[in-house]
């Protein structure tokens, strides 16, 4: 029934957009979070009962991209990340993705999303990501000038929301931020606890064509591979976990 209600918007939003439709959205991701919100346990285990709240103060909002035609989407976050200073390690920036960059592929056989990764191997992987399990909802909001419904992923034990997503009917790709994917619309809104992106600027259809060259000739995993070469690469770190 679900997969019928996102079909069935879909197949609306297209007849309002009979073109082809390729653009840039241009998002601000930002981070607050307080040591109170931290349990002990967690300061404990991490070792940074005095540090973790300096490094939610220092984090700066930073610029993520995603660009997109018919056929694919690229996410991705502006600025680089500085890893040779501890002092200027901006945490907004890696929970926005990071250096990694992410694909998402539009074709009969419906979305599918990749993370491309060169950073925590030496080696650069494309790895598959779930599509994750939408509960629509009814309220709606405008971004940007767009007409925004609600999406929320929960918590299968607990039923509480983890996730909050807005996305946009009259952009009817299923395109999102990182690996959030598989609406009936492009995302334009993402929360996730005291993390944000949100979208600062959308460009439809600009002069320019909108170019995207997924990487081709990369090695192919699913998460579950994936995790295992990094299980064997850093065995102390998993330890720890």
């Amino acid at each position: 029934m679900k997969n019928y209600i996102i079909s069935l918007i879909l197949f609306c939003s297209y007849t309002n957009f009979a073109q082809k439709i390729e653009g840039r959205i241009t998002y601000i991701a930002s981070t607050k979070k307080a040591l109170d919100n931290i349990d002990n346990k967690e300061k404990n285990n991490f070792k940074i009962k005095n540090d973790i709240d300096e490094i939610y103060k220092k984090a700066k909002d930073v610029e993520v991209i995603l660009n997109f035609n018919n056929l694919l989407s690229e996410y991705y976050v502006i600025d680089k990340l500085v890893i040779d200073d501890y002092e200027k390690i901006n945490i907004t920036h890696i929970m926005a993705g990071s250096e990694k960059k992410y694909y998402t592929s539009n074709s009969f056989s419906g979305y599918n999303n990749n993370t491309f990764d060169c950073y925590l191997l030496d080696e650069c992987f494309l790895i598959e990501n779930i599509l994750p399990k939408w509960e629509l909802m009814q309220e709606t909001k405008t971004i940007q000038g767009f007409e925004c419904y609600r999406a929320v992923l929960k918590n299968q034990k607990s039923g509480n929301i983890n996730l909050e997503a807005w996305y946009a009917p009259k952009i009817p790709y299923q395109y999102g931020v990182m690996n959030y994917f598989g609406l009936p619309g492009i995302i334009l809104e993402l929360n996730k606890n005291t993390f944000k992106i949100t979208a600062i600027k959308i460009e439809l259809n600009p002069v320019e064509n909108i170019i995207i060259d997924k990487p081709k000739e990369v090695k192919q995993l699913t998460q579950k591979e994936f995790k295992t070469l990094t299980r064997k690469a850093m065995p102390d770190f998993y330890k720890k976990q």
